[in-house]
């Protein structure tokens, strides 16, 4: 009752208004929501506009407002959109279902900044408006909002299966309005999972349909994302054509977020293509816009340039852009992959520079995080709900074969029928349905074994995609035990040279008088193992082509050369060197000078970069 005496009030007050002339709130409000998504600037000048008209009512405020925010959400200020949202809401308390639309675009404008569960607790606040008004396009669209927040979370588990439900809906009601929306929600779901080839084609529909619809923002958002994926397949012509497209039509509504994510974009494409100088260029303009949005992207796409810059070895600037994201807090925001992006790439600029505290606390963090992201990354679960969006398909196809057998038996009875009509033709029309329904059925029949053999064919792709997957584990393991026999058998040789040494000691100190103790002695060291053949033998296994390497490209060097060149290879110290080869921490180090200048190699850094990369 209530809810009919408050359309009938609005109703009464958009007509007082027509009647007198003055304005036409129904029509601007039309227009402005179109020119917002189109030409936003026009927009806000007719927001402007309508709160200059006097005495409007409480619920005009509120769907003004709720322009406003939105004008604001379109340009990429979530702080201002959150600001009018919360203004429309103030007007809109006694009108729910206008209410819950301003709910709607103040969870787009936390998410934005990176408020994810506040997000989701307004979404909820909106679903239960919708749910008791019996809105089900509504809550399909809270379904697509809710699909967004834990996309972001990376639980895409839950991501897929809300937004499969909004689909379901959304064509159960016939609505084709928001289903582009939905579908590009799945698309950006896809690719956060690595599933690019299937994104494309959800993007591309996207794409074309917001197109037609004249939804030219939408447009350029799913541009962005189809851009990306044509990017990460190989196809870097059309990526930089759809991407540039993108990036010009941005422009127009100034969102310094989104253009420089599509920059970084074009950034990634050429760093692909092997063009770094290009792609630190598009990089550093990404950040500029970035920096001053405060983008909850920011670290993510700061890993990626610092990544670069590293590579580069450009470390200075790489560290300017850490202390940057550092001073704006920009490290704090967006998911754990961003994050985890940003603070690997900041420990390698670290250690590069010799900023070793600042390194260590870099990748202690770096490990948290990966710990994090292991929790939350499930690689079974991510499998299968890939696959649950094309059984949805195929369920999709099955439900129409369904509806063709149903009318073909609405044909069989009215056959049925005629046949009591026509006793005479009834007959023949019998036969010739049974004849028609006995194709149908052996058609049906073979589709099925179809099915089956295509559900089999996948399983047994399913088993050798989790057989590669144990296969590589092993073969890593097996690696990681080979690397600590080594380790250890490093360890053992220096622990024979150590006995050697304490034998030798305990002759200097007179504990050890005559030559019978001391034979018997260096016997018990002779029957140990050869450690120095073992360690030999084990590296080579673990590095087969280390000294044949090193010897073809430096003739120079000798055997002890290499085997010292073999200790540097396992990342040991100066001191365990030293330890290892019974030698003097300085013998080490010119040790190390005589090898570099065989191999005509001036700095330690190229050095020791050369014996890792070997």
């Amino acid at each position: 009752m209530l809810r009919i005496l408050t359309t009938i009030l609005l109703l009464a007050t958009t007509v007082a208004f027509s009647q007198r002339g003055a304005y036409d709130f129904n029509k601007a409000e039309k227009e402005t929501r179109k020119l917002i998504f189109s030409a936003p600037d026009k927009g806000l000048a007719l927001i402007k506009q309508t709160l200059k008209q006097p005495n409007l009512h409480d619920s005009i405020l509120g769907k003004t407002y709720n322009l406003y925010g939105m004008y604001f959400g379109v340009t990429g200020r979530p702080d201002s959109l959150i600001r009018y949202m919360d203004k429309s809401l103030g007007y809109l308390k006694n009108y729910p279902e206008l209410r819950v639309k301003t709910l709607m675009n103040l969870s787009i404008g936390y998410r934005n900044k990176s408020e994810l569960s506040k997000a989701l607790d307004i979404i909820n606040q909106a679903l239960v408006i919708y749910q008791k008004n019996k809105d089900n396009v509504g809550i399909a669209t809270a379904y697509g909002e809710m699909a967004s927040n834990y996309s972001y979370m990376q639980n895409y588990k839950l991501a897929v299966d809300y937004l499969l439900k909004s689909i379901s809906i959304l064509k159960a009601e016939k609505n084709t309005d928001k289903l582009p929306a939905v579908q590009q929600k799945l698309a950006n779901t896809y690719m956060a999972m690595g599933n690019h080839e299937f994104a494309i084609d959800l993007n591309r529909e996207s794409a074309a349909a917001f197109k037609k619809a004249g939804d030219t923002n939408n447009y350029y958002h799913t541009l962005i994302n189809l851009g990306e994926s044509l990017g990460r397949t190989g196809k870097y012509a059309e990526a930089e054509k759809v991407l540039t497209e993108a990036l010009n039509g941005l422009n127009t509504y100034g969102d310094k977020e989104l253009t420089g994510i599509t920059q970084s974009h074009l950034g990634v494409l050429k760093g692909l293509q092997g063009n770094d100088k290009q792609a630190l260029e598009w990089y550093a303009k990404a950040m500029g816009n970035l920096y001053a949005s405060k983008s909850g992207w920011a670290a993510g796409i700061a890993g990626e340039y610092i990544a670069l810059l590293n590579t580069n070895k450009e470390y200075e600037r790489a560290l300017e852009v850490t202390e940057q994201i550092k001073t704006l807090k920009l490290n704090e925001k967006g998911n754990t992959e961003n994050q985890l992006k940003f603070t690997e790439a900041a420990a390698a600029t670290y250690n590069a520079l010799g900023m070793t505290n600042d390194a260590v606390k870099a990748y202690q963090h770096t490990l948290s995080l990966m710990d994090t992201l292991n929790k939350i990354k499930k690689i079974g679960a991510i499998e299968e709900i890939q696959a649950k969006y094309q059984t949805d398909i195929q369920r999709e196809k099955n439900a129409r074969l369904e509806a063709n057998n149903k009318i073909l038996t609405h044909d069989i009875n009215a056959a049925e029928t005629r046949m009591w009509i026509y006793i005479g033709a009834g007959v023949l029309i019998i036969l010739f349905v049974l004849l028609l329904l006995r194709g149908y059925l052996l058609k049906n029949r073979l589709q099925t074994e179809e099915l089956k053999s295509i559900e089999a064919e996948r399983s047994v792709i399913e088993q050798q995609h989790v057989h590669e997957q144990e296969l590589i584990a092993a073969q890593k393991d097996i690696i990681g035990e080979k690397q600590r026999e080594l380790t250890s058998t490093a360890l053992r040789m220096a622990n024979y040279q150590d006995s050697i040494r304490t034998l030798i000691e305990r002759c200097d100190n007179n504990e050890i008088t005559q030559v019978n103790d001391a034979k018997r002695e260096l016997q018990n060291l002779v029957k140990q193992q050869d450690y120095w053949k073992q360690f030999e033998t084990r590296f080579n296994t673990l590095h087969p082509e280390f000294g044949t390497t090193l010897i073809r490209r430096f003739d120079k060097l000798t055997k002890n050369d290499i085997e010292f060149c073999s200790l540097l290879k396992l990342n040991l110290s100066n001191k365990e060197i030293a330890s290892l080869l019974q030698i003097s921490h300085e013998s080490v180090i010119t040790k190390k000078y005589r090898i570099k200048k065989k191999m005509e190699i001036g700095s330690d850094e190229e050095f020791e970069n050369l014996i890792m990369d070997i």
